[in-house]
């Protein structure tokens, strides 16, 4: 006699002949064979899918750090002129107590040409004290000579200033040598208006992998900056740094209520619109692919379910015959299909996990033995190895998706299952 609760739904009866019939031999149809390769083919493409999807994070991850490392993620303007330093001040406390914001600072930016060595460059003039400066990551760990410590120190030509390496190397210049940095204001001379300008000293370079930042920035001590371009008038422009740029939605909105005054608002996305919108296109159309992927992979184990039924017509029968209900059928069939295709998922998701996890020493492995490199620096301008991002609840969106599909492939054949007619199938038997 059975124990209490092996007939009960999805007791162990039926957990039991679900089980038996995936392992049905080859003489009863093969169906135990089909079932590996359902599993495979689910767990290749669940596998796939996380690690399609976290190399395109940890690229987008790379693009946006390298794009909004060396600038601030919003940026605020007061609307009314001639702002004091005291009105500057209360703006930049006002934003460095919003929720999310890893620090708040005044700026000032500018457009420019600069001159060594007889050859002239256009430059992107950042306003900006030393401090402030060093909490950028990617330009204090990219400093390749020099120093930022130097950063405004000195008196006239002395003064240091930071700039780009393919800024230097296009100049030919080096930390310690001289740079004329031009100012669009005009100053009346004997023989007319020239443009002002001034000679610094080059006190750091840096190098943060991104060719228009290494190109074209700047940086230089925001009092001096101030005096150079706005004849010493003060700028109210503010930048802010947030904990995770991402959150740019939700912070946005706080950033103008909190203000206190009216400003002109700026987001990295805003200022850098062409990237941040094709990546999100990239992102969801590779998304929309592999979800069709894992539905592709889910036809093996649909054929392997209706082989299963049309070879078990004479046991769903006999089954009906001795009391199953169709709901006991249906069931049966349910768990041999889902079973596969939960598995696979779950397969899958070690496999993928696990090959993030190492993707670095496989692209070793992989360079070594084709000898080839597979992510060139000079090509793709980020670092020399394939940049992977887990994203946990992506992790948890492919594992539902991979149960969800698997379990509408079994869910027609289970309910064909349980509607055979046990007259219908005996009687030729």
């Amino acid at each position: 006699m059975a124990e209490p609760g092996q007939n009960a739904p999805f007791g162990g009866v039926e957990r039991k002949i679900a089980m038996r019939y995936l392992r049905a031999k080859k003489s009863q149809g093969g169906v135990g064979f089909i079932a590996v390769i359902s599993f495979l083919c689910i767990m290749l493409a669940i596998a796939a899918m996380i690690i399609i999807m976290s190399i395109m994070n940890g690229f987008r991850s790379d693009v946006i750090r390298l794009t909004i490392g060396s600038e601030g993620h919003v940026f605020v303007q007061p609307i009314e002129p001639d702002v004091t330093i005291e009105q500057i001040d209360d703006l930049e406390s006002r934003m460095q107590a919003i929720p999310g914001v890893e620090n708040a600072f005044h700026f000032t930016q500018h457009f420019t040409a600069v001159q060594a060595n007889g050859e002239m460059s256009v430059a992107q003039v950042i306003g900006i004290a030393k401090n402030d400066l060093m909490s950028f990551d990617l330009i204090a760990d990219g400093v390749i000579q020099g120093s930022l410590e130097t950063l405004g120190e000195g008196a006239g030509n002395e003064q240091a200033i930071a700039i780009g390496s393919a800024m230097a190397t296009s100049l030919g210049v080096q930390a310690g040598d001289r740079l004329l940095v031009y100012s669009p204001r005009m100053r009346q001379t004997i023989s007319g208006p020239v443009p002002v300008s001034k000679t610094y000293t080059i006190g750091a370079i840096f190098d943060v992998g991104l060719f228009v930042t290494n190109q074209t920035y700047i940086y230089m001590d925001i009092e001096q900056s101030t005096l150079l371009f706005e004849g010493g008038q003060l700028m109210g422009d503010i930048q802010l740094r947030l904990e995770d740029p991402d959150e740019i939605d939700g912070i946005a909105p706080l950033v103008l209520e909190r203000a206190g005054r009216p400003v002109r608002m700026l987001t990295w996305r805003d200022r850098n619109q062409g990237t941040a919108s094709a990546l999100r296109i990239e992102q969801v159309a590779m998304r929309l692919i592999f979800m069709i992927v894992v539905v592709i992979a889910a036809f093996p184990v649909l054929a392997s379910m209706i082989m299963l039924v049309k070879n078990k017509s004479r046991d769903i029968a006999i089954l009906r015959t001795i009391g199953t209900p169709r709901g006991g059928i249906l069931r049966i069939f349910l768990m041999s299909g889902a079973t596969v295709g939960i598995i696979g998922t779950l397969a899958g998701l070690v496999l993928g996990i696990l090959f993030c996890l190492n993707l670095y020493p496989i692209q070793l492995f992989l360079e070594r033995l084709f000898n080839v490199e597979l992510f060139p620096a000079s090509a793709y301008q980020l670092a020399d190895r394939i940049p992977v991002k887990i994203v946990w609840s992506e992790v948890a969106s492919v594992a539902l998706w991979g149960f969800l599909i698997s379990a509408l492939a079994v869910f027609w054949p289970a309910w064909q299952a349980s509607k055979i007619d046990p007259v219908e199938a005996l009687r030729y038997d």
